[in-house]
């Protein structure tokens, strides 16, 4: 329980306080890399468990969608390197098993209901900042990467 709370405490310390990821030499990023953050949001003013966890679970919506957008719109953009295309499915294939055995591994008992309460906001928060991690690491490939960068040899 005590590690529940510590996780949760980080979490919350950092919903809307990560840092932005910008364009690289000047040029645009696709989508607006300001919003690539952790942000909850509470329509009615309700600070109730029930309500927080509830804009966490929109919040993983939100950074879940996101990822499928950018991963489809560089999927369009590379469609016609097979040999990137067929690699970097595989990659996002082994990220999500990887995210999803990460927090098996961080929440590892079979009875979720034994964290308590603040459980799925604590769950929702963390899976919502490993993706937006994740959609972070895809928008590079949307922006022009300078030709001195050895370690961006797919976007040149």
């Amino acid at each position: 329980m005590r590690r529940l709370a510590v996780i949760a405490s980080l979490l919350l310390a950092l919903a809307g306080v990560l840092p932005a990821v910008g364009a690289n030499a000047g040029n645009e990023p696709e989508f607006d890399t300001d919003r690539f953050k952790v942000e909850l949001t509470y329509p009615d003013g309700d600070r109730s468990q029930a309500a927080m966890n509830a804009a966490a679970a929109r919040e993983y919506k939100r950074a879940d969608d996101t990822l499928s957008a950018v991963y489809n719109k560089v999927s369009a953009k590379y469609q016609d390197d097979r040999e990137f295309i067929a690699k970097y499915t595989a990659a996002q294939v082994a990220w999500i098993a990887f995210r999803d055995a990460h927090l098996d591994a961080v929440f590892p008992k079979e009875d979720k209901s034994s964290y308590g309460s603040m459980y799925p906001m604590v769950y929702h928060l963390y899976k919502a900042e490993l993706t937006w991690d994740r959609v972070k690491q895809l928008n590079e490939w949307l922006v022009d990467a300078p030709e001195a960068d050895p370690a961006a040899a797919s976007r040149q």
